[in-house]
């Protein structure tokens, strides 16, 4: 509950009091030595469109990474069995074969066993 429930509420509130101290921060900087800020150091914008963009890959990289199939598997579409739909599968084929389509005894499909 709390990594699902208490953190996705916490963590933006405390990147919002951050900022707000970091902004106020450069502010009265800026008010001391009698100068006018930049408007990229006060604008939330550029900071904002970093974040997120930086966010996005991060995400990005961990989902694929951490989700799918393994690589070279093969994909089974959905189709119909006596009239009923089967779904669509990831993975090793039906026949038992691997991914890398030998069978899986190593010979290569379509050869007798050597004793016939």
């Amino acid at each position: 509950m709390f990594l699902t429930v208490v953190v996705p509420l916490l963590l933006p509130t405390a990147g919002y009091i951050l900022y707000i101290i970091v902004i106020e921060r450069r502010r009265a900087r800026a008010e001391e030595t009698h100068t006018r800020a930049p408007w990229w150091v006060t604008a939330p914008w550029p900071w904002l469109l970093l974040a997120g963009a930086g966010l996005m890959g991060l995400t990005l990289g961990v989902i694929a990474v951490t989700s799918g199939a393994p690589p070279h598997s093969v994909y089974t579409p959905a189709h119909l069995e006596n009239g009923r739909v089967v779904e669509g599968t990831q993975g090793e084929p039906a026949g038992g074969e691997p991914a890398g389509g030998e069978p899986v005894g190593g010979e290569p499909a379509g050869s007798a066993p050597a004793g016939k």
